[in-house]
């Protein structure tokens, strides 16, 4: 089983053991919307950009994983983002294969991977998740969030020469979804899986602000009335209603 994330664990991380892995391949049917999640604009500027905003600060490089032939403009946004585009394979379909070609794409030991839909990424889990993955000098866990008594495998740092391995099996078990990898994981002796619950993700995130992602409509009204107030800004030496 998953062992439990605790403080014990922390250490000091370096951002060029990181690769910032960002999955932009979905097909968005969800949304019920013409335009790609990731070109969404909300607040100005596009949920892929958003997201590449808070990764390059502190990886040392982001792979951006879309689909074969993806005709929209995701993949020109990527590139003019400064990332690295590349495309998952066509078997199997889905996140699996876009683990397996963004980890083959990483020149360093861990990846953060996340989907190109969360608009308010918080800097300081992540760096928590990944200061937890460091168990010893050049060795590493992988970290993921039990969230609502789900595991997310969308907002996780992976050990890339480790899950390489572990996505290849769990290929050739006949499986394809992320979820199912982690049992694979969980039968490899040299990888230790730490699990972080929502009580540790309070710590750096209070309102769990990072995991919240454009699914739907609903989603997005969501996250435009979020932007809506943050954007709001009163002056201290203006009183309500005037001077």
């Amino acid at each position: 089983m998953p062992r439990r994330a605790t403080p014990a664990d922390t250490a000091v991380f370096d951002p060029n053991w990181v690769s910032g892995v960002v999955f932009a391949g979905g097909k968005s049917t969800r949304l019920e919307m013409a335009t790609p999640k990731a070109l969404i604009s909300l607040g100005g500027k596009m949920l892929l950009a958003r997201v590449a905003d808070v990764l390059k600060p502190i990886c040392k490089e982001t792979i951006l994983v879309v689909r074969q032939n993806q005709d929209d403009d995701i993949p020109d946004l990527g590139i003019a983002l400064g990332m690295h585009v590349i495309e998952d394979s066509p078997v199997p379909d889905g996140p699996l294969a876009a683990l397996s070609a963004g980890l083959s794409a990483c020149t360093t030991p861990l990846a953060f991977v996340i989907g190109a839909d969360h608009p308010f990424l918080s800097t300081a889990l992540i760096l928590e998740m990944l200061r937890l993955s460091q168990v010893a000098p050049r060795s590493f866990a992988t970290v993921a969030i039990r969230y609502r008594g789900r595991l997310n495998p969308l907002h996780a740092v992976y050990p890339v020469g480790a899950w390489s391995r572990v996505v290849e099996a769990t290929i050739k078990r006949g499986e394809t979804s992320l979820v199912a990898s982690f049992e694979t994981a969980e039968l490899c002796h040299d990888l230790q899986v730490l699990t972080m619950t929502e009580d540790d993700v309070n710590i750096s995130d209070p309102q769990h602000m990072s995991l919240f992602d454009v699914d739907t409509l609903e989603d997005l009204g969501i996250a435009r009335r979020i932007v809506d107030r943050r954007s709001l800004r009163v002056r201290p030496d203006l009183r309500k209603g005037g001077i």
